[in-house]
């Protein structure tokens, strides 16, 4: 049934229940007639009402429509009728106040056999033909609905509603719970955003808003001024480091005869304590005075209120000094004070800062050298990718904190704490104050580690070392951190074959002039930017050609292009690409990695591409496999395929081939510029792009595994230490063996920085 005839229907329907408000006699039937005189211009409203509310003027178009004749022929609906007769009759009770009715106009069918494409013509009649309003005639009481009528139609309205209720709950129980990887996702996803705030109130850098990053911009100084900033900074690093390992080897060598060679040195210096205590005191005091450049960074974190390893180390030099201070005024100390440990933690500390400070200084001067760099690395949801280089934030991101400096600063207020409370707990139980410095500096020196000052430098240093060679940087812990977070890279043509390895090896024409081949050919390969362009415009000049006006220019997915030239239809493309099209190709074709160019279905020319392999290639991509590193090929040739790359390098990288209007969109990316420089790239290739990949994930993973391996080391060191000192096993804590503990845990972060260059 359309919608016109349920309108009719529901039209209908409300003229009977009007009706059947009124008392009818058994005997007279309803006409046409009497049914427009009484309701043709709207039921009539009580007086009481027309008094206090003027009727609406009534619409033009309705009161015309309504006032047609309807054909003899037309059928009139007698259902109504016959249910009205049958119906009983009922005296009319009147209201006291009845509800007003709004009425609507009755309408015929004819009115509605009007297709929809036909617009009604609605003219408005004519005064002559105006109908004239029919006198006002008794007005009918309605009837108000029977109790039985009103309780089933309030009975059904109850029951939709329960029927809804009842399908909103079972949907409800019904309703699949997310899955579990969801689930763990949501729930990481709020441990990170925890994570994050509760270090925001520690590091003020990571406070800093995005909408301020461009403002961070241009607060950089250029590379040349940063440049020779870090190389006065390496000087005075480098001066200072030099001058201080002088007093640490001494210090260094008496600890390891005291402990081990006892016997070579003489009597007096195992009888004398004051000789002990002031020669030791005061190298670890000499270290200290050279490395100045300690304390000011510890001074500048403390006025941030940041706990850096320099800060800590100051306290456990402090602890040691009174300890070689209480041991010479008593005189009553038998054990070497544990200045060695001391001092190389200082000495550490100097070390990281400088090679910080070379790892920056390597970079800028790069930067400084090569001006704007000509490429950089972007992340993107497919991979990480090139784009166009640019300087702006490499400064600052890489004066942005490391996990290594970051745990420093929520960590270690925890562990000196810890280390005093505990030092108080076993100089109390075991009433022995007067060992209170002993035992606070054996907790303190075991519980910082070695590697807290290198767990970030050194590989970023390595890092920086390995791809200074290349000609890449990276933007410190931060831009390799940015540049590790996808697992894949994004490769084009250029990648894979760069310039120089791809080169024209023949050509052979089917009855064309050599001069259209090379003008088409050009313009096909320019429209649709392909690698083989350079080939063809030499093509082109050396022919006297001139390039085409085309349009209608579509990539195919079986791997070829096509335009439309002066109203012919061009292709160009692989073999497959031909088969597919149904180009009629010769028999015996034995070239497999050729181009093909068609007019109209017809093959006027075939070029012999030849693909050369590189080693650089060829290492990137063994490198990516061993890295489980996916590439993904972003091509516009149909020839690149990873069958082609097997077969030409010998390796399976097994790369990822996506559909060609994925392969246009990321072959666009490298068009475009990056939004903040974490890593830049002056040379072409694939190989220095694969390195800065690589080095970044090896960077950043070794930096988090250094730092929770020391971590580790700081808490064995303080239990251990507690246990020891609570036992009273002084000949345990010699100077020799906690010099050697520290040092073991020191060696897992060298071991792993060194890594991060060896792939």
């Amino acid at each position: 049934m359309s919608k016109r005839s349920d309108d009719l229907f529901d039209t209908l329907s409300e003229t009977k229940r009007l009706v059947g408000d009124l008392e009818a006699p058994a005997s007279e039937e309803f006409s046409l007639e009497s049914i427009l005189a009484e309701f043709g211009q709207g039921v009539a409203e009580p007086a009481q009402k027309q008094e206090e509310t003027p009727p609406a003027p009534a619409d033009p178009v309705e009161e015309e429509s309504s006032c047609q004749e309807v054909p003899a022929e037309e059928p009139t609906p007698v259902e109504n009728e016959a249910e009205e007769a049958a119906a009983p009759e009922e005296e009319p009770v009147r209201q006291e106040e009845p509800a007003p009715r709004r009425t609507k106009v009755l309408q015929f069918p004819q009115l509605f056999a009007r297709t929809e494409e036909e617009p009604e013509e609605t003219e408005p009649p004519a005064e002559s033909e105006a109908p004239a309003e029919p006198e006002p005639a008794e007005e009918p009481v309605a009837e108000p609905e029977t109790e039985e009528e009103t309780k089933v139609s309030i009975e059904d309205v109850m029951a939709r509603t329960v029927d809804a209720v009842l399908d909103d709950e079972s949907d409800a129980l019904l309703e699949e719970r997310p899955p579990l990887t969801e689930q763990i996702g949501f729930w990481w996803a709020n441990v990170k955003e925890k994570a994050s705030e509760l270090v925001g109130q520690f590091v003020p850098a990571a406070k800093t808003a995005v909408g301020s990053r461009e403002e961070g911009f241009r607060r950089e100084p250029d590379m040349e001024q940063a440049f020779r900033e870090t190389k006065r900074r390496c000087k005075r690093l480098s001066r200072q480091l030099l001058f201080s390992a002088l007093p640490l080897a001494v210090l260094l060598a008496l600890t390891v005869i005291d402990t081990w060679f006892s016997s070579v040195l003489p009597p007096l210096w195992s009888a004398q304590v004051l000789l002990r205590c002031g020669v030791v005191g005061g190298l670890l005091l000499l270290t200290c005075l050279l490395a100045t450049q300690v304390w000011r960074e510890a001074l500048r974190g403390l006025k941030e209120k940041q706990m850096t390893c320099e800060a800590a180390s100051a306290l456990q030099v402090l602890a040691v000094l009174g300890e070689c201070v209480y041991g010479a005024v008593t005189g009553r100390m038998d054990y070497l004070p544990l200045a060695a440990s001391a001092a190389l933690l200082v000495w550490l500390c100097l070390l990281g800062r400088l090679l910080l400070s070379r790892a920056q200084r390597d970079a800028y001067r790069l930067m400084d050298l090569g001006g704007r760099p000509p490429y950089a690395v972007a992340v993107t949801s497919a991979g990480a990718c090139k784009q166009k280089g640019r300087i702006d934030g490499f400064y600052s991101t890489f004066q942005r904190p490391d996990p290594a400096a970051v745990s420093q600063n929520i960590l270690l207020p925890l562990l000196l704490s810890a280390c005093t409370v505990l030092a108080g707990v076993v100089c109390i139980g075991g009433e022995r104050m007067e060992e209170f410095l002993r035992v606070w500096s054996v907790l303190l020196t075991a519980s910082l580690s070695l590697g807290l000052p290198l767990c970030g430098s050194l590989s970023v240093y390595c890092l920086q070392k390995r791809l200074g060679r290349s000609g890449c940087a990276v933007a410190g812990y931060a831009g390799a951190r940015t540049v590790s977070d996808s697992k894949r890279m994004v490769l084009t043509d250029s990648d894979v074959f760069p310039p120089g390895t791809v080169s024209l090896n023949g050509l052979k024409i089917y009855g064309e002039e050599i001069g259209k081949v090379a003008s088409y050919a050009a313009t096909l390969a320019r429209a649709s930017g392909s690698q083989l362009q350079p080939i063809f415009e030499q093509l082109l000049t050396a022919e006297g050609g001139t390039h085409c006006a085309y349009d209608d220019l579509h990539f195919y997915e079986e791997g070829g292009v096509g335009i439309t030239i002066r109203g012919e239809s061009v292709t160009m493309g692989s073999e497959y690409f031909m088969r597919k099209r149904r180009v009629r190709l010769p028999q015996e074709l034995k070239v497999k990695t050729g181009v093909f160019l068609a007019v109209d279905g017809q093959l006027i020319a075939i070029f012999a591409i030849k693909y050369q392999a590189s080693r650089n290639v060829e290492w990137a991509l063994r490198a990516l496999r061993r890295s489980r590193i996916e590439p993904v090929l972003a091509v516009r040739s149909g020839n690149i395929t990873p069958g082609l790359l097997k077969k030409r390098f010998g390796v399976d990288a097994r790369p990822v081939y996506p559909d060609v209007s994925t392969r246009l969109a990321l072959s666009n990316l490298s068009g475009e510029t990056v939004e903040q420089a974490n890593a830049v790239l002056y040379r072409e290739g694939l190989m220095p792009f694969a390195e800065v990949v690589i080095g970044s994930r090896r960077c950043c993973r070794a930096v988090r595994r250094s730092t929770l391996l020391c971590w580790l080391g700081s808490l064995c060191g303080l239990l251990l230490g507690y246990y020891l000192t609570g036992v009273a096993a002084y000949s345990a804590l010699s100077a020799g063996f906690v010099l050697l503990f520290t040092l073991l845990w020191l060696l897992p972060a060298v071991l792993l920085a060194d890594l991060t260059r060896r792939y």
